[in-house]
This record gives structure tokens, sequence and C-alpha cells, in this order.
């Protein structure tokens, strides 16, 4: 990818995250994740020129990735607050295949809506041993379909669309549901269980002010109650953020 196509991409999202580690903010903020230290620059050139390594992993990407996928869980401890969002990642780089959208489109001539897509996708991949991911817009049409694998897929959704996606093994949002949709210009991640032990719809949707950066650096430094397990302790983490990140969050139900 050459530079002046990754600074159009920068341009139409909050960031992108070039790497396991890093992420480059829309206004020029580097942030690695395995340190949890930002460096700020007036421009993406006088970024590059400081970060040779980060000019190398732009330029040899044909493109970047951005993937949804399912929490490992935390471990226990005896301190009062731990765990953390974590992710399942994927060996081998897997990306997956495009599906015809058409399979969740059929019988919309009446109308649609997010709701009546998720009830689609529930039928089709409800009981799912792989992930798979959908890019719905407002109106309820699907842009895209892909099929992922055990503990990922990649899809990207363009600005406003909301990303459904199903998590095996019923597990609340990981921290790469979280950093991709605050980085992106998608208004929303849903992800459903497809474990039939766990009966859990989990839906994030953005306001006007929602906060990305912040976001992304809070969820990277999060920690909850240890007597809870990983889906309680997100689930409360995130119901407690809502106000200050600027976002609507349930565990129950598509976000009105």
């Amino acid at each position: 990818m050459n530079i002046a196509h990754f600074k159009k991409l920068l341009e139409g999202n909050n960031g992108v995250r070039i790497n396991d580690d890093l992420i480059v903010f829309k206004d020029f903020e580097l942030y690695s994740l395995a340190t949890n230290e930002s460096t700020n620059y007036t421009s993406l050139e006088e970024l590059i020129k400081n970060n040779k390594n980060v000019k190398n992993i732009i330029t040899k990407a044909d493109y970047f990735a951005l993937r949804f996928d399912g929490g490992r869980g935390s471990s226990s401890s005896k301190e009062k607050m731990g765990g953390g969002f974590q992710t399942n990642n994927e060996r081998g780089g897997f990306i997956g295949k495009e599906l015809l959208n058409a399979e969740l489109n059929y019988g919309t001539a009446g109308g649609n809506s997010i709701q009546a897509v998720l009830g689609r996708f529930k039928d089709k991949y409800g009981t799912a041993q792989r992930e798979y991911g959908a890019a719905v817009d407002g109106l309820g049409y699907v842009h895209k379909l892909r099929q992922g694998g055990k503990s990922s897929v990649a899809i990207s959704g363009n600005k406003g669309q909301t990303i459904i996606h199903n998590h095996p093994s019923g597990s609340n949002f990981s921290s790469t549901d979280l950093y991709t949709l605050a980085t992106t210009d998608a208004k929303g991640v849903i992800a459903t269980s497809s474990s039939p032990k766990i009966n859990k719809t989990y839906h994030i949707r953005k306001n006007e002010n929602f906060k990305a950066k912040d976001f992304v650096k809070a969820v990277r430094n999060a920690k909850w109650p240890t007597k809870y397990d990983y889906s309680k302790g997100a689930d409360w983490w995130l119901k407690k953020n809502q106000r200050a990140f600027g976002y609507k969050y349930s565990s129950s139900k598509i976000i009105d």
C-alpha cells in the first residue's frame, strides 16, 4: 500500500490498527497496545519519518484486515480487581472468504431492519462452530457477508453500518471487537452466541460524542471485579463506562 492510499484510509476512519501492537490514530498519534505508550505527531509524514518500522508495515501491506473475534476468558485472581479484555488470536492469519449477501437479503421488498437481519443470521449461523460476519446498514440491507475461522472473522463496514457476527464460545466482546469498532467508522457491533449453553446478544453502538482514542486506551487497561468471569466482567465494565466514552451497550437485546 502506498502512503497516499494509507493517508486516505486514515482520513476515513478514527484510526488504523496496522498490526497486533500499533494503532495510528486519525490525528497522527501513534499508540502501542503492548506498552500503553503514545507519541503525537503533526503529520503522517513526520510520524513515518520518525518510525521507519511503521513505514515498512504500511508499504508492505496490501490491505489492513478488520477482525472481529471471541474473547478467551480471564484467569482467576485473589486481587479485588483484575480480568480485562482479551482476544482469541487465530493462528495463521486466517482471513476467510466472501459469501453472497443475498443469503440474508431475501424477502426485503417490504422493508427490513437490523433486528430482522439478526433473526435471519441466527437462523442460519445460530449453531455454527466458526465465525461469520455481516455488515448491515441502518435500513437493514446487508452489504457484505463473510465466513471466518474458529474464533475470528475479517469483515469491514462502511460509515454508519453495524457489524453482526457470532461467537461460537458465547463470550462477550473481545478486545479486537472493541478496537475495530472504535478505530473504524462503523456505527456498532453485535455479537450473538452460537453456543447452545448461552443465550446472549451483545450490542454496542457509538453515540455522536463517542471518544474513540480514549475508549481504545480504556479497553486496553480495563479491569473488573475478579469474582466475575470474562463475560460478566466485560458486561460490568461496558455498562459502567457508557457515559464516559459516549456509547450505548446491552447484553440482552438490540439497542433501539
